[in-house]
């Protein structure tokens, strides 16, 4: 079963790619087993699948994306007003969204979330529990 969890940020004047081109080399920084494929774009969205391929391991495929503007983020907002109020997220302008599906390597989904609550100011979401103030457990 998939499991959506990510952060409503602030892009800071950056494109969905670049964004998420951004995370994918933090990523790669951050542990030489990940690697990446084509990014993928639409109307205010960029995407892409990245695999964690560690020699002792099974390989390890996750989808990520980013939306900057457009319906997709509008949706989120209308979901984060709600819940937090519309002076929380004034200057929130970006998704990231990742889908956990199958055997997922936590320490990447921690650095991914991470990234996001610290390089855009961001405020965690997840299907279940919806936006929250607080940072994920981890």
């Amino acid at each position: 079963m998939a499991f959506e969890c990510g952060v409503l940020g602030h892009s800071a004047g950056q494109s969905p790619r670049g964004a998420l081109t951004e995370l994918l080399h933090h990523l790669q920084s951050a542990d030489a087993h990940v690697s990446y494929g084509d990014i993928k774009e639409g109307e205010g969205w960029a995407a892409a699948r990245f695999k964690v391929s560690r020699p002792t391991d099974p390989d390890l495929e996750q989808y990520v994306q980013v939306s900057i503007g457009g319906e997709i983020l509008e949706i989120y907002l209308e979901d984060a007003r709600a819940a937090l109020g519309s002076k929380t997220v004034r200057d929130k302008n970006l998704m990231l969204t990742t889908i956990l599906s199958g055997e997922t390597d936590p320490v990447i989904n921690r650095h991914i979330i991470f990234y996001a609550l610290a390089e855009w100011h961001g405020i965690p979401w997840d299907e279940t529990s919806g936006f929250t103030r607080s940072e994920p457990a981890g």
